[in-house]
């Protein structure tokens, strides 16, 4: 498991921007999210959803031990927080603290080793759902089966233009950031949109 804050070295929760991102500068907070299972949780939560362990372990596929873990791991370090209880008094729901975690270093490559860890351990989630699909996809009706793309290119842009372009994929997946599971429309599933905007480290200059 990645390294945890002791109590002595705990962080205070990070607050959300206007943006409602939850903004990490400390490289121990950056690698604690280097687990699928963290990830998982972050996703179940961060469209305002609020579960409780035992709910997350059944939206996750976790345990509810491992969930609980985990779910504690993130609170310490201000990414998750418990929910006001239910009337019915039995256990408290947990609910993100911003729509989205935001990775800042306080110098430039800082946070860099831990950053690395993230990236390999969301390729690699992102890779296994693509996996998971593609292997049973001939059970799955044809309307879904058509919207699977997997592409990837190459463009040469300006720093300004790719911020412009990025940009406009957010704008384009906006209206459906914030949509909660008790809110979805009929015939709705959890789709997996993976970004990956990054400069080509050979073509500088």
């Amino acid at each position: 498991m990645p390294n945890e804050p002791r109590d002595s070295d705990r962080i205070a929760p990070s607050e959300p921007r206007d943006n409602g991102r939850v903004v990490l500068s400390d490289p121990r907070a950056i690698r604690a999210l280097a687990h699928p299972a963290r990830l998982a949780i972050i996703e179940a939560l961060s469209p305002g959803d609020e579960f409780t362990a035992t709910e997350l372990a059944g939206v996750t596929g976790l345990s509810p031990s491992a969930t609980s873990y985990h779910l504690k791991a993130l609170a310490k370090w201000g990414i998750v927080e418990a929910g006001q209880a239910r009337a019915d008094g039995r256990d408290r729901p947990w609910k993100a603290t911003g729509r989205s975690v935001e990775l800042t270093a306080p110098m430039p490559g800082s946070t860099a080793p831990a950053e690395i860890a993230i990236m390999d351990t969301f390729l690699d989630r992102t890779r296994t759902i693509a996996t998971e699909f593609l292997t049973r996809q001939a059970g799955e009706p044809a309307e879904w089966r058509d919207v699977v793309e997997l592409a990837s290119s190459d463009y040469w842009m300006t720093a300004d233009e790719v911020a412009k372009a990025a940009q406009a994929l957010r704008d384009a997946l906006k209206p459906y950031e914030l949509r909660r599971r008790d809110a979805r429309p009929a015939g709705s599933r959890r789709v997996r949109i993976a970004r990956i905007v990054v400069p080509r480290a050979d073509s500088a200059g």
